[in-house]
């Protein structure tokens, strides 16, 4: 009960922080949405997917070790802060001199520069890596939410600024580099013991067995994730990323909040009970289910909503990511359960297993998008959906060898939370057929779906409903 009240409120934190960022970067973005263009969008989206696969190797693997660690010293965090900085230096390096053939795989000349440029962002992030997981450990998520809202909006507005003076593209890097600088600055101050910039082989090799397969399986997880904006940019064109950018940051805003919120409060605190395989197990099927009745309604209400939400915040110019916006929904909310299973091997150390089906869903994912890019990028995001299904029984595959918690018992649990959720979008997308202007198709049809979709998990009996609330009201106490 105790480590279960910790699990929540740490949660709840998590949440906060995160939703907080989230809000406060969605409200941002749509300004520099309605002054940017899609193209303009496009090339930065291209820009971030090298800054994203390189920042793997500088936000997990060792990091991840770290927490799961039980005896973690200073040798250790000074190693992970060194060997994060060292890792960060070369990635810079070889962006550095890649850039011009970057360019040139794409023909946008303007790439080598904004590349070089925002890829100093991996050097200053190595810098807060280490402190951010030191707050992570303590689960010191409020202090996690401050640094982080005043560093997103600090740089949001300049990036503002930066876009409506005419800088374009090159807003959205200044608005990376200050978010880091800031970002760095404040989470140094926070820590209370600073770390030495100093390298101990006895804490790399302790750290290496869980660190590495982890990197690695992580490395191929962003890879395969970015593959889509590799191609759709080099094939398709930029102007088309453009769209399937936007159309996944409204999805990816919640999808970030959650997802990241269960990972960073779930390694922490089940590390505890790594030897209790039957605790660790009614843990996360309470997590799953709770977890599932959250984001069903939230994913499912920005599918129904995505056409009114799109055309209202960021005009016309932006309608074909509409499309683009509600098959994302479905996939995202499928890969937060799986992430749920892939803790569960984190936590008993068997990143090996992780690993192993880290290879799979390669081939899954690589099958499909190559079936799907000659038909555009409609059928590029239905891809991603029908290999995101797939990963969910590849990656409940182990958790049912070494659990007996795979996924027809997974499916079992939330199969009444998933059904409150189809009848809850049915009736969402026929009421919502009943007006024309798109403010009164939020604001009507919100509170039937609310309604509809309590009402169906009441009349379900399904239990862990009850406890959210007991949680919700014990954590105002």
């Amino acid at each position: 009960m105790e480590l279960g009240n910790k699990i929540f409120k740490g949660a709840i934190w998590s949440v906060i922080e995160k939703l907080s960022v989230q809000v406060i970067s969605f409200a941002l973005g749509i300004v520099l949405a309605r002054l940017l263009t899609p193209s303009e969008y496009g090339t930065f989206g291209l820009l971030i997917v090298f800054i994203t696969i390189s920042q793997v190797f500088i936000d997990s693997g060792f990091s991840q070790a770290l927490i799961q660690t039980p005896n973690r010293n200073q040798k250790d965090i000074s190693t992970v802060l060194t060997f994060n900085i060292i890792v960060a230096l070369v990635c810079y390096f070889l962006l550095f001199v890649g850039a011009p053939f970057v360019a040139d795989f794409y023909e946008i000349t303007e790439l080598k520069n904004l590349l070089r440029v925002v890829a100093f962002s991996l050097i200053i992030n190595s810098m807060f890596s280490v402190p951010s997981t030191l707050l992570t450990i303590e689960m010191n998520f409020r202090l996690l939410a401050k640094i982080t809202f005043i560093s997103t909006l600090i740089s949001g507005i300049l990036a503002i600024i930066a876009a409506y003076s005419g800088l374009g593209v090159w807003a959205l890097v200044l608005q990376v580099l200050l978010k880091g600088i800031i970002s760095t600055i404040l989470f140094w101050i926070s820590i209370k013991s600073i770390p030495k910039i100093k390298f101990y082989n006895e804490s790399f090799r302790k750290l290496f067995s869980f660190g590495s397969k982890l990197l690695i399986s992580n490395l191929l997880a962003n890879i395969l994730s970015n593959l889509n904006s590799i191609l759709i940019g080099k094939y398709i064109g930029t102007k088309e990323l453009g769209f399937y950018t936007r159309g996944t940051q409204f999805t990816d805003m919640a999808y970030n909040v959650i997802n990241s919120s269960i990972n960073s409060v779930l390694l922490p605190s089940l590390s505890t009970v790594q030897n209790d395989v039957e605790t660790l197990v009614s843990y996360c099927r309470t997590l799953l289910k709770i977890t599932t009745l959250v984001t069903v309604p939230i994913f499912l209400c920005l599918a129904i909503f995505s056409e009114p939400l799109i055309l209202l915040l960021l005009s016309e110019k932006w309608a074909m990511a509409i499309p683009i916006m509600q098959i994302f929904c479905i996939a995202r909310m499928i890969t937060i359960s799986i992430g749920i299973s892939s803790n569960m091997l984190y936590v008993v150390g068997r990143t090996d297993l992780s690993l192993k089906q880290e290879y799979f869903k390669i081939a899954v994912r690589v099958i499909f998008l190559l079936l799907a890019l000659p038909y555009g990028i409609y059928y590029i995001a239905l891809a991603e959906l029908a290999s995101t299904t797939s990963h969910f029984f590849i990656n409940n595959y182990f958790p049912r060898k070494l659990f007996n918690y795979g996924s027809k018992k997974q499916l079992l649990d939330i199969l009444k939370i998933l059904l409150s959720g189809v009848l809850m979008t049915i009736i969402g997308f026929f009421f919502m057929k009943l007006f024309d202007q798109n403010i009164f198709k939020i604001l009507f049809t919100t509170p039937i779906v609310i309604f509809v979709y309590i009402s169906c998990i009441k009349i379900f009996k399904v239990d862990e409903f009850n406890l959210l609330l007991e949680k919700i009201k014990s954590l105002k106490k």
